[in-house]
């Protein structure tokens, strides 16, 4: 923006300069005819002016319509690596085990009831003898889990959408990014813990748009924006599911 400044001010400086010029050394006949050639040179120095205005607001419009279609193809992807884990107890390390899972396999409806009962392994250790409502003896608190049925995971997930078909990709016109899954486990505690994590490039979803504005936004470092060169979902090294982006592009809850 500064050198733009500089360069509008340089350029009425030269204007001004080239007026006086014409006022002093150049005969009445001739002055229409390079005013108007004036006029075509200021009309396009203008247009340039506004085009390098114009330039990064533009970028900046397409580049964040761009990151929230590949924001809300994460957020599928979540909903369904969460909704796999929920049965198998691992994340899906293909996008066509997602598909599959997605279309044949169902969740079960659970009912969870808390619920207290009479502890007779701790009243035995205390030699306490009760009667069969155990007044006088230790009771504990117990969850009583019960299936009540089963939905399908796609009517649960996708109801009528048929877009988990395509979680593999993300597409910007006639160009189509690719999503990259990577599975692993970690862990935490002396426990095995599984961890996904899936990533879209950020040159590859801005491949067409100006690349020196490209450039600069792998280099951007804000917490309005998505830092670094790609988009991504999950980590490899700690048990989290969020993402790298702000809230103004999708849930990162």
């Amino acid at each position: 923006m500064f050198k733009l400044v500089i360069f509008v001010v340089l350029l009425l400086v030269v204007i001004f300069a080239l007026v006086k010029l014409i006022d002093k050394f150049v005969s009445p006949k001739m002055r229409p005819i390079l005013s108007i050639v004036l006029w075509l040179v200021s009309a396009g120095l203008a247009y340039m002016i506004y085009a390098s205005v114009m330039k990064p607001i533009e970028f900046k419009q397409e580049k964040e319509k761009r990151y929230e279609t590949a924001v809300n193809k994460l957020l599928d992807l979540k909903k369904a690596q969460l909704g796999y884990k929920t049965v198998h107890k691992d994340y899906a390390d293909s996008f066509e085990k997602l598909e599959q899972f997605i279309e044949n396999d169902k969740f079960a409806i659970i009912s969870r009831k808390d619920t207290v009962v009479i502890d007779h392994e701790k009243n035995a250790a205390f030699r306490i003898t009760t009667d069969a409502t155990g007044q006088g003896g230790f009771f504990k608190d117990i969850v009583l889990i019960d299936t009540l049925g089963f939905v399908s995971v796609k009517d649960s997930l996708f109801k009528d959408s048929d877009r988990y078909k395509r979680l593999n990709v993300v597409k910007v016109g006639n160009t189509e990014v690719p999503v990259e899954l990577k599975t692993s486990s970690i862990v935490r505690n002396d426990i095995k813990v599984p961890v996904f994590q899936a990533t879209i490039d950020k040159n590859a979803l801005l491949a067409d748009l100006d690349q020196e504005l490209v450039a600069r936004e792998n280099k951007v470092e804000s917490i309005d924006e998505i830092n670094g060169p790609i988009i991504q979902l999950g980590s490899l090294e700690e048990a989290a599911v969020t993402g790298n982006w702000p809230k103004k592009y999708g849930s990162n809850e």
